[in-house]
């Protein structure tokens, strides 16, 4: 029975070459949805936007984006991908498309929501609510499930403590593990930039987990 444990590993881990080939595979049915979404195909865009369901949750909610507005400024976010759809660039990878879309969103989302608490505007919502569905984690069951969450619980609110130019780079380099060059088209940035606020992310966050956790 033991013998058997490394080929199932092997079987459901694929390799870096294969894992990066399905990325590709995956990358080209987003942009052919994409243009088919522009050429007039009204399922393409319900099919791009559940593509990229999970990966822009996960962005609003470690930027910090409150679970009450999460569902709002998702809409919006894709509102805006229809509006920019004439003029995506064929030859362009469609994650940068998208992402620079999104990251403006959110950069222009907490703005407002700076303004909002200098000045107080009537009839503003509470958090008393509940938050609304989000999509379904794909965390494995097991007994250490319950750690797992507190831990990933405590690295979400220290990336959300970084300043916002040093967490967007660490979610679309480290999380979305986009290459440096497509980070720097989204953010409208130098590489060297980006390098330096990824480094600086990542040494603030290990400190602060080191720490245990700011309160």
């Amino acid at each position: 029975m033991t013998a058997d444990r490394p080929s199932a590993i092997r079987r459901n881990s694929p390799l870096p070459g294969e894992a990066e080939d399905s990325r590709a595979a995956q990358r080209e049915d987003e942009r052919a949805l994409l243009l088919r979404h522009r050429a007039g195909d009204t399922d393409a865009f319900a099919g791009l936007v559940e593509a990229y369901r999970e990966p822009v949750y996960g962005y609003l909610v470690r930027c910090g984006v409150e679970p009450e507005e999460r569902d709002d400024l998702f809409q919006e976010i894709f509102l805006r991908v229809h509006r920019a759809t004439p003029s995506y660039q064929e030859d362009r990878p469609v994650h940068p498309f998208l992402f620079t879309i999104v990251c403006n969103t959110v950069r222009t989302h907490l703005r407002r929501r700076r303004v909002r608490q200098l000045i107080p505007i009537g009839g503003d919502r509470n958090d008393d609510g509940p938050p609304r569905p989000e999509p379904a984690s794909n965390e494995p069951s097991s007994e250490r499930r319950a750690a797992a969450r507190e831990a990933l619980s405590l690295v979400e609110k220290e990336i959300q403590r970084l300043p916002l130019a040093h967490r967007e780079v660490l979610l679309l380099a480290g999380v979305d593990q986009l290459p440096l060059k497509d980070v720097a088209e989204i953010l409208g940035r130098p590489v060297n930039t980006i390098k330096t606020h990824l480094r600086r992310a990542r040494l603030q966050l290990a400190a602060r987990l080191a720490e245990g956790g700011a309160p």
